[in-house]
């Protein structure tokens, strides 16, 4: 049996599946539904499997899984997907945005605050500040966009007593999307030169 399990770890991040699993169930567990427009907080700790080649912060690649359990208990904690689920949406995860700040050392402990910002018909944009716990300084601040599958988003999120009126729309959101645009524009230009080759 122990073999299986050797065997899974190898062929599979099967800590990841674990964790995943976890929050599912914690999501199940709980007992408040939250609004969206309220803060939800996970925790974390660096370890051993989360550190860079200097064995000693974590590295970026971690910073961004941490960003997928935090939606998970955005989407859950909100009772968020059940409804859109039923609205027949789904949504894909379309870009993110890091600014590492200050390193999280190995065994730090640390919670990341993800908050809804602001929304669009296409797409819904978080916040994520990664905190130490222990001297509550923010490392590191991160911005995602989901975008969303099927359901116009500023009809569906309208629905939410708390979302009646959309936010006005965070300058660094404003100056992401414009620099992703720049981005397309510049692909597309990049794919139309290949094809005319």
């Amino acid at each position: 049996m122990w073999w299986f399990i050797v065997l899974l770890y190898v062929a599979l991040d099967l800590n990841y599946f674990i964790r995943t699993l976890c929050t599912v169930v914690a999501i199940a567990l709980s007992k408040r539904n939250l609004k969206l427009t309220e803060t939800i907080t996970t925790y974390g700790i660096c370890t051993t499997q989360d550190v860079d080649i200097f064995l000693n912060h974590m590295n970026n690649a971690r910073f961004l899984r941490e960003l997928d359990f935090a939606r998970y208990q955005w989407y859950g904690r909100c009772r968020f997907w059940t409804k859109f689920n039923a609205a027949g949406g789904s949504v894909v995860q379309g870009a993110t945005m890091i600014r590492y700040r200050q390193m999280i050392s190995l065994l730090q402990p640390f919670r990341v605050e993800t908050r809804l910002v602001w929304w669009d018909e296409k797409s819904i944009y978080f916040e994520h500040k990664f905190i130490t716990l222990l001297d509550g300084f923010i490392r590191a601040v991160g911005f995602s966009r989901q975008v969303a599958k099927k359901v116009n988003l500023v009809a569906f999120i309208g629905q939410f007593e708390e979302c009646l009126s959309r936010p006005p729309q965070p300058d660094e959101i404003r100056h992401w999307l414009a620099a992703n645009e720049v981005s397309s524009q510049q692909l597309r230009k990049e794919d139309n030169n290949k094809k005319q080759i």
